[in-house]
């Protein structure tokens, strides 16, 4: 384990992260009150309570288009419970923490692996202790729109076998990370199909940006990022 993994988390982080249902956790953690951090950013402010914050692990994916650059044609990551942070000193850099550990990793080739199927708990085991999976992210085509939307999947994690338990939404507004150019923007998003959520934020990114330019005809690649995903509203 890397020295600064075993600095960042001290004992008191280690009792809070004890093995549970999500929704017990929350319950005890008073995620209901959490309050979203978007400053240095234009995102607009949440019009509900959070009902979800996940830490995301994974793989921004991106094609070399005809001018040389590359576009970015979805994301697949694995969502963990990070409610028994908030609050804690350790939260806000939470997914900067996670992205060390994944980025030094040897789990570098994601793009064989199907929806569903990564698993990223090894990962970041050391910094969160006994992970809890709420879900997945990944891309699909819009019911409303036609076009390809991210989604928050997890009916393969909190609340397995439950049919209802995702959201697909529609970007809203988007903004730089606020942590520089290496990192893929924060977003907001909502119009959603779905009721695990009504509105969704992605902040506090790292990484994730592909290379500046590429060869026309080259091979699709994943890029590594992290983040934290608030979820918020909804029927869950």
């Amino acid at each position: 384990m890397p020295s600064v993994l075993k600095s960042i988390l001290a004992l008191p982080i280690l009792l809070l992260l004890v093995a549970g249902s999500p929704s017990n956790c929350r319950e005890r953690c008073g995620i209901s009150k959490a309050v979203i951090d978007t400053s240095g950013t234009t995102l607009p402010p949440p019009s509900y309570a959070p009902s979800f914050i996940g830490l995301g692990v994974g793989t921004q994916n991106y094609t070399c288009g005809s001018t040389g650059t590359y576009t970015n044609v979805g994301a697949l990551a694995q969502l963990f419970d990070a409610s028994c942070l908030v609050g804690h000193s350790s939260f806000t850099e939470l997914a900067a923490t996670a992205f060390e550990a994944w980025n030094s990793s040897e789990s570098a080739d994601l793009s064989g692996c199907s929806d569903r199927v990564i698993s990223q708990a090894d990962v970041i085991k050391n910094v969160i202790t006994m992970p809890v999976t709420l879900g997945y992210h990944y891309f699909v085509t819009n019911p409303k729109t036609g076009s390809l939307s991210p989604e928050w999947d997890f009916t393969d994690g909190a609340f397995a076998g439950d049919a209802k338990a995702y959201v697909v939404a529609s970007k809203i507004d988007d903004d730089p990370a606020p942590t520089g150019v290496a990192d893929i923007d924060w977003l907001y998003l909502t119009n959603p199909t779905g009721t695990l959520a009504q509105e969704i934020y992605r902040v506090d990114t790292k990484g994730g940006q592909p290379p500046a330019s590429c060869i026309p005809g080259s091979a699709e690649i994943t890029v590594k990022y992290t983040s934290m995903y608030w979820l918020m509203g909804g029927s869950f």
